[in-house]
């Protein structure tokens, strides 16, 4: 988590709405994925879900937090992120997966 705030600090932004970047962060964690932080928060869930033995957190709670995040993202955030950077995003949403990295064939 720490990663991904250190590259908004770098553009004077953070990842808070009332203060946004003013450029689109695609560095570090975020060439890999387009919502690090979040991803980080679902593993913990899952994590969590099997420290707990918990059936419920593991196939219950986990994926409906992941699926109403998703579903947040593609009706508030992503347009707002177009919107506001243009093309920019639309290139970086195209080439970089929203929560888990693709893992590329050598």
């Amino acid at each position: 988590m720490l990663w991904s705030i250190l590259h908004f600090i770098r553009v004077k932004g953070t990842p808070v709405p009332f203060n946004p970047p003013p450029k689109l962060v695609t560095t570090g964690p975020y060439s890999y994925i387009r919502n690090p932080m979040l991803s980080g928060v679902f593993i913990l869930m899952f994590g969590l879900g099997i420290l707990y033995r918990s059936i419920s957190m593991f196939f219950i709670f986990t994926p409906l937090f992941i699926l109403f995040n998703f579903l947040e993202l593609k009706a508030i955030e992503e347009p707002e992120l177009e919107n506001r950077f243009g093309k920019d995003y639309s290139k970086y949403k195209k080439r970089v997966p929203m929560f888990f990295p693709k893992f590329k064939k050598k």
